[in-house]
């Protein structure tokens, strides 16, 4: 099977229209307007270029340097970068101003378009995850030890958690290389940190574990129940906060968002 390479494309004034407007009636078009001095820009570059590999059959990636075409930002009403729109059938349906991390934009693109290629996921020791598994978590700990640091990161910071050694876990997530931090695995890691933290009376205490322990989209199911039923409860606002990012598919996660949103509005 051949692969399919990445569409990243400059766009300028006179390619705007073929290269963004009518090629997005074809396939969805990612418009990324940024400038060199832009600090901002330049960390959300390599997210969107990673989301652009990733996807290849699903979107093109169309950039605009605002300061080699600074009245085409004009015309397209930019008045802070990044910003980054999406556009169907050549017209914009969506856009965002500033960074986010991979996994946010993905979360974003799904409310959208259909996103059939996953990521790879991460390399994970079978044996360790064993002890993981049977709450070894000593044996574990020890084990990931003589792994590679990059291999290991993951499942050591799963193993703080499991432990209740939050402050262990925030710490190598606080180490993480900038690559590191533009996985999905890191946005999974911030999400089980934040959910660890989260501070759950009795009821609640018992979906956050249901969560933790990876059965997620029916906590959520329950706590946006009751959500409903109180619109004002803080906790539960955090656990389902913390959990959409723990379920695996960008496409269900905007469907929950939405539906928290829609009972907060």
């Amino acid at each position: 099977m051949t692969e399919t390479k990445a569409q990243i494309i400059d766009v300028t004034a006179e390619t705007f229209m073929a290269e963004v407007i009518e090629k997005s009636k074809q396939l969805p078009v990612l418009l990324d307007f940024w400038a060199d001095w832009c600090e901002p820009c330049k960390n959300l570059t390599p997210i969107l270029h990673s989301i652009a590999e990733k996807y290849p059959d699903a979107l093109v990636l169309a950039k605009v340097d605002t300061d080699q075409e600074q009245m085409l930002a004009q015309q397209m009403g930019i008045q802070s970068l990044p910003t980054v729109a999406l556009l169907k059938g050549g017209q914009i349906v969506d856009n965002f101003m500033g960074v986010k991390s991979e996994g946010e934009i993905v979360a974003w693109l799904s409310e959208h378009i259909e996103l059939s290629v996953e990521p790879a996921a991460p390399v994970v020791d079978t044996n360790i995850q064993a002890l993981i598994d049977s709450q070894q978590y000593e044996a574990a700990l020890a084990a990931l030890l003589e792994l590679p640091a990059e291999q290991a990161v993951w499942q050591t910071i799963d193993v703080h958690l499991l432990m209740n050694n939050t402050d262990a876990a925030e710490k190598m997530f606080a180490g993480l290389s900038d690559e590191q931090l533009k996985t999905p695995e890191a946005d999974q890691a911030k999400a089980k940190i934040q959910l660890a933290a989260v501070d759950a009376n009795d009821e609640l205490g018992a979906l956050k574990q249901q969560i933790a322990q990876g059965e997620v989209e029916p906590a959520v199911q329950a706590l946006l129940a009751k959500l409903q039923n109180d619109l004002t409860n803080a906790g539960i606002k955090q656990l389902l906060i913390a959990s959409f990012s723990l379920l695996n598919d960008p496409k269900l996660a905007a469907q929950y968002r939405r539906r928290m949103g829609s009972l907060l509005n």
